[in-house]
C-alpha cells in the first residue's frame, strides 16, 4: 500500500519543518509532496528543510507555483501530482500541524471502513483538548455544526489536516476546487462532493493530529487578516472580532450568544465586505471566504435551506448595520444572495470562478 502525504508551505519554514519532523515516526509513509507558497524571501530555507527530510521516502516532490494560488489551488496540485503517480492512498496536512505518534496507523487499520478517514484534532499546545475542527455534521437548516466528537463516526464534513483520501475518491471526485475556492472552505465542498456520490467519510479518534486552536488565533494576526481581506464578517459571525472598536463588545456577546445555540439556527453565509468592493480584483485582497461560501451553500442545501440561511444572514446583516458595522455593502450582500436563490432554482451555477462570481457582484 503506497501512501503520500501532501502539504501546503505558506511564509513559516520553522511550522513547515515541525511538521515535516512529525512525519518521521510514519513508517508506512512512502511519499511526500510540497507546494510552496511562500514569498521568494522564504523558498530557500523551505527548500533546505524539505531536502533535509525527503531522503526517507521514495517519491518526493517539491513545487512553487508562479504566483500564491491559495490552499485550494496548492492541495488540487499536490493531490493530481499524488494520484498520477498512482498512490493509494493521498494524505492531506496543514502546514501548521503535526501528526501524531500512530495517527497514520490508527488511520490504516480503518481503510475498510470508509473512503476518507480523518483524523481527531488535538490542540497542539494541549494534546488532552479535543478541537471542533474533528468533524461536522448538518443540523435542520443544514448548518454545518462542528463538533469535538471523542468517538469514532461517520460525519458530513472534515477539516483538511490529516484526512487520508482514498484511490477510489480521486478516480471519481478528483481534487479540491481552485476555481471557486481560495483559503477556506474547499474541504468542506470537496466533502459534500464525496458524499454525494455515496462516498464514506469516517472520524478515527484513536488516531491523533496537532493544530493550532482556530477559535484562539491571535488578535492581532485576525485582525491583520480582516485589514487585508483576507477574512471577513463571516469569519466574525464564527467567534472572530468585530472590526468597529466601539460596537465590539455588544457584538461579541451577541454573536457567543449565536454560536452557543448555533444546531438549532439556519447556515450563516456572510456579507460581502466594501472593500472587496472597492479593489474589484477578488485575488488582490483574497477576501474570498463570504463568496466561497456562498457558492458552496447553493449548492449543498435544499432550496428551503438556503432560504431560511438568507433570511437568518439579512435579519443578521442589518443588525450588524445598525451598530456600525460599516464594512458591509448591504447591495453587493443582497446580490450575493439573490444569485445563490437564482442558482439553487436554476440548478445551474452561473460563473466558472471566483473571480467571475466578484465582479457581477462589484457592478
Amino acid at each position: 500500500m503506497q501512501i503520500c502525504a501532501v502539504t501546503v508551505a505558506y511564509n513559516n519554514p520553522k511550522e513547515l519543518a515541525r511538521l515535516l519532523r512529525s512525519l518521521q515516526i510514519h513508517p508506512n509513509l512512502n511519499g511526500l509532496i510540497v507546494l510552496d507558497n511562500s514569498r521568494e524571501e522564504y523558498l530557500k530555507e523551505n527548500e533546505a528543510i524539505f531536502r533535509m527530510y525527503a531522503d526517507r521516502y521514495q517519491f518526493t516532490h517539491l513545487a512553487h507555483p508562479k504566483k500564491n494560488i491559495g490552499s485550494a489551488g496548492a492541495f488540487c496540485q499536490g493531490m493530481k501530482i499524488a494520484h498520477e503517480k498512482e498512490f493509494d492512498w493521498v494524505w492531506l496536512l496543514d502546514q501548521d500541524g503535526t501528526a501524531e505518534k500512530g495517527c497514520l496507523a490508527s488511520l490504516l487499520r480503518n481503510a475498510a471502513q470508509a473512503d476518507i478517514l480523518c483524523p481527531q484534532i488535538v490542540n497542539i499546545d494541549n494534546p488532552e483538548m479535543v478541537l471542533p475542527q474533528s468533524g461536522a455534521v448538518q443540523n435542520f437548516w443544514g448548518r454545518m455544526v462542528w463538533i469535538a466528537f471523542t468517538e469514532s463516526r461517520n460525519i458530513s464534513f472534515f477539516a483538511t489536516h490529516g484526512a487520508l483520501i482514498s484511490k477510489s475518491v480521486l478516480d471519481r471526485i478528483g481534487y479540491y476546487d481552485p476555481h471557486h475556492f481560495f483559503v477556506g472552505s474547499e474541504d468542506s465542498d470537496y466533502a459534500f462532493r464525496s458524499t454525494a456520490e455515496h462516498m464514506v467519510i469516517r472520524l478515527v479518534v484513536e488516531a491523533k493530529a496537532g493544530h493550532p486552536d482556530a477559535r484562539y488565533r491571535s488578535l492581532e494576526k485576525r485582525r491583520g487578516l480582516i485589514n487585508a481581506g483576507v477574512i471577513d464578517n463571516i469569519s466574525a459571525e464564527r467567534g472572530g472580532d468585530a472590526v468597529d472598536h466601539l460596537s465590539a463588545r455588544l457584538l461579541l456577546r451577541v454573536q457567543q450568544s449565536i454560536l452557543h445555540g448555533a444546531r438549532l439556527l439556519p447556515e450563516h453565509l456572510g456579507y460581502v465586505d466594501n472593500k472587496l468592493i472597492a479593489d474589484r480584483n477578488c485575488r488582490k485582497t483574497q477576501g474570498v471566504a463570504s463568496l466561497s461560501y456562498a457558492y458552496l451553500a447553493a449548492k449543498r442545501l435544499t432550496s428551503f435551506q438556503l432560504g431560511a440561511a438568507c433570511l437568518y444572514s439579512l435579519l443578521t446583516l442589518l443588525f450588524r448595520k445598525l451598530i456600525g458595522g460599516s464594512r458591509i455593502s448591504l447591495k453587493g450582500t443582497v446580490s450575493m444572495y439573490s444569485i445563490c436563490l437564482q442558482s439553487k432554482l436554476r440548478k445551474e451555477w452561473p460563473f466558472g470562478s471566483i473571480e467571475q462570481f466578484c465582479l457581477r457582484i462589484a457592478e
